[in-house]
């Protein structure tokens, strides 16, 4: 990698390097054609509809891509892209399997893969949008009238997409029938579902559609939930999850039993018990010392090596009150910034050290994932209410998303440093004044490419290597 950007930076000081056009006319047109089956419906084909939405999402500013704005700059029409959205009856969910079947493709090597488990929530006003509720909003930090979804992203190395998201109803919407009904929620959808719950339907959804990955990550919310771990040990799921640092865990197996009645009258007991101490993973790190911990690389980052200190062991948990318990790999995360505690059901046998420090960092790309598809896609800047127009919305980023993968990926050898942002400016120059700004664009990109090769190999100390 390292070679690729000498060579990248001293070809543009040489000026033997030129930054290539990587989008073209045409190019999401006949990238929808895979998608056409699903927007052709009986009386309609609705695959122009499609491709002038995605355009909008290319074209429109930051904020304003929501229908009326997207329509003022690709010339549709406002009407025919509100029915598309909000009343068509293409399915969202079998665009987002297509999704998914190409961004495994797309990725490589299938065992190199992370299926990436998130939720992020949208700040909406009013009480009419589907799902909003005064809820927990993560982005903000604090509680805020929102909507928020549950997403599955597949990632490798530096790349990623989003495949799949599930609409999270809160309890007060369940209990209302009628305005779930006006909000078009199906009647066999209106049952209340935890985050976790709607992971899991998500995961064994992509798991029966044939998509294949190495592992599953997810953050504390998921991480701590026995449940949600034990469901993912059941279907043969390998994970590594966060938790929080109060969550307990035990150094040696616990021996649980039912405890026999001191009288022998009465009723029996029914609940399991276990004269082992727990420890919180916070208490159990206190007690190290300098020597258990190992210094590794976990990622090579843009601009420096991702360095940490790593304590690695095995240990217990159990479910209060039942006779299970399992025997997971405790890792703990050291950094200047503080400390991450994660969970796995890799055996230490299985994987090395270097390899979990490795996987657990690999939960940045779903953050990434929601920079990208919010900043320069207009994840959350719909101006909807209804449930079938929230999936129509996503499966529509998430192939936009996509589009953009693969623009990435093709084009990485020549071009290492192409970003989400570069192919979509080179998408704007094209659609928006039909190619005249393109040269224009190129030369831009060049500028950008330049300082960021130079930004990276300063970080990494090697401007030592370049031809000045």
């Amino acid at each position: 990698n390292f070679e690729r950007i000498f060579g990248f930076f001293n070809n543009i000081k040489t000026k033997h390097y030129e930054i290539t056009q990587v989008v073209r006319q045409g190019d999401l047109d006949s990238y929808l054609i895979d998608y056409q089956y699903i927007f052709k419906l009986k009386t309609v084909n609705l695959l122009s509809k499609a491709t002038y939405f995605i355009s909008g999402l290319f074209i429109a500013e930051k904020r304003k891509r929501n229908i009326e704005r997207m329509c003022e700059v690709n010339g549709d029409d406002y009407q025919g892209q509100q029915q598309f959205i909000t009343d068509s009856p293409w399915s969202a969910l079998e665009a987002m399997k297509i999704v998914a079947k190409k961004a495994n493709m797309t990725l490589g090597e299938t065992s190199g893969q992370v299926l990436l488990i998130d939720e992020s929530s949208s700040k909406k006003a009013g009480k009419h949008s589907v799902g909003v509720s005064r809820q927990h909003n993560g982005n903000l930090g604090k509680i805020e009238n929102s909507q928020t979804g549950v997403y599955a992203a597949l990632a490798k190395d530096e790349h990623f997409c989003l495949v799949r998201s599930k609409l999270f109803l809160p309890e007060e919407w369940i209990a209302d029938e009628k305005r779930c009904l006006q909000a078009g929620i199906p009647k066999s959808e209106i049952l209340f579902k935890t985050k976790p719950q709607l992971a899991i339907e998500m995961i064994k959804e992509l798991d029966g559609e044939g998509i294949s990955y190495g592992w599953i990550g997810a953050d504390a919310l998921y991480g701590r939930n026995y449940e949600f771990r034990d469901a993912l040990h059941k279907i043969g799921k390998k994970y590594v999850v966060d938790i929080q640092r109060d969550h307990c865990i035990y150094l040696e197996r616990p021996h649980i039993y039912i405890p026999k009645s001191k009288t022998g009258r009465g009723r029996k007991n029914i609940h399991y018990v276990t004269d082992n101490e727990s420890i919180t993973v916070e208490s159990y790190k206190k007690s190290l010392e300098e020597k258990d911990w190992e210094k590794i690389q976990y990622r090579k980052g843009t601009k420096s090596p991702m360095e940490a200190h790593y304590h690695v062991r095995e240990v217990w948990v159990w479910k209060q009150g039942t006779q299970d318990s399992q025997r997971l790999t405790l890792i703990i995360k050291r950094t200047n910034g503080g400390l991450k505690y994660g969970l796995s059901n890799f055996s230490i046998s299985e994987v090395s050290k270097e390899q979990l420090a490795y996987m657990q960092g690999q939960r940045h790309l779903v953050e990434s994932s929601f920079k990208d598809s919010k900043g320069e896609l207009g994840l959350f800047d719909y101006q909807i209410r209804k449930y079938r127009s929230w999936y129509h919305h996503n499966a529509l980023v998430m192939m936009a998303m996509h589009f953009v993968l693969e623009t990435i990926i093709k084009n990485n050898v020549e071009q290492p440093l192409l970003s989400v942002r570069d192919v979509r400016l080179q998408i704007i120059a094209i659609l928006k004044d039909n190619g005249v700004l393109i040269e224009k664009e190129i030369s831009q990109m060049k500028m950008r490419h330049k300082q960021r090769a130079y930004d990276i190999l300063r970080r990494y100390n090697l401007t030592h290597h370049l031809i000045i």
